[in-house]
């Protein structure tokens, strides 16, 4: 008998990837967004090679980055068309990341659920105005963002060109391709439904202006104090409170005394207003991110998995 309902190669049009396919055939969120959006009937399959999301995360309102990401988005042909705000909880976070998060440090998971319950979130579809015609837009985004790891950044990156500051205040998640486009909107669902999505993804009419980006943004930044996102400065303003926090930055004050800052995350709340982002910025620049040697149990693919392969008759002669 057959351990999964979906087919063995029903995944062929939304993954490059082998392992992947494998993996998604047995992946309940996958499994539930295609039968979402299947039975909205429309022209899905289609637009998700249109469509891709950006989620705008709790550092992007705190570093003011929002904006610039959308007007670097839209300059190099990713055009919002819905928005909805949403709130990462541990569980989303798990369920996100479920085949990376085998690979992240304990000082990475002890610190992103902080990060990302600090504020309010943005989910935003962007459709796809300058994608080849082989190349869905999620993949295509996903060549364009760069590497999360910041050593192997590139200027040319959108992570570089929004100016990341590290390996978590990086401002920005996007799906890898279509499939993760399926099973990462199905888990926003729970929380944000279908109906800001619809419209335009499925053809259905016109995005409310209330899900539009320009009607959120404004009222979603005024929840998150702006910040410098600093190291030095944090240290020194911490350095100036009282106990717990002021105490902790005046006696560890250098990367290598992480060990007690992580030791005070896990006994003492974080302040309010802009002092919990200067505690968030000291952890998030001096955590490892990543397990040494530890892989994900998928990787992000690359945007040469989806060119096709040229017949004899189609390569240039050297």
């Amino acid at each position: 008998m057959p351990r999964s309902a979906i087919a063995a190669h029903a995944l062929d049009p939304l993954t490059k990837d082998p392992a992947k396919a494998e993996a998604y055939r047995y992946d309940t969120y996958l499994r539930e967004g295609i039968h979402s959006l299947a039975s909205a009937g429309g022209r899905a399959g289609e637009s998700l090679l249109d469509h891709t999301f950006v989620v705008l995360k709790p550092d992007a309102f705190a570093g003011r980055r929002c904006r610039l990401i959308l007007d670097i988005l839209r300059s190099e042909g990713w055009h919002p068309v819905a928005a909805t705000p949403i709130r990462f909880d541990p569980l989303l976070v798990r369920e996100l990341w479920r085949y990376q998060f085998n690979a992240a440090s304990e000082q990475r998971i002890a610190v992103v659920d902080h990060l990302l319950s600090s504020g309010p979130s943005l989910l935003v579809l962007l459709a796809d105005r300058q994608r080849p015609d082989w190349l869905p837009a999620s993949a295509r985004l996903t060549a364009a963002k760069g590497s999360a790891e910041p050593s192997a950044a590139r200027a040319s990156d959108l992570r570089s060109r929004i100016g990341r500051v590290n390996g978590l205040f990086n401002f920005m998640h996007t799906a890898d391709e279509p499939a993760d486009v399926v099973r990462e909107l199905q888990l926003f669902s729970y929380q944000a439904g279908w109906d800001w999505c619809a419209g335009p993804l499925l053809g259905s009419g016109p995005t409310h202006p209330a899900w539009t980006p320009d009607a959120l943004l404004t009222e979603l930044e005024a929840e998150i104090p702006a910040h410098d996102l600093d190291v030095e400065a944090a240290l020194r303003r911490l350095s100036a409170l009282s106990f717990p926090w002021g105490e902790c930055a005046r006696a560890n004050n250098t990367p290598d005394t992480i060990g007690n800052w992580l030791g005070m995350l896990r006994v003492a709340p974080l302040p309010a207003g802009g002092a919990r982002w200067d505690v968030l910025t000291v952890l998030t620049s001096w955590i490892d991110c990543n397990e040494p040697g530890v892989t994900p149990l998928i990787a992000t693919g690359t945007a040469e998995a989806w060119r096709p392969i040229a017949l004899p008759h189609e390569v240039s002669p050297v």
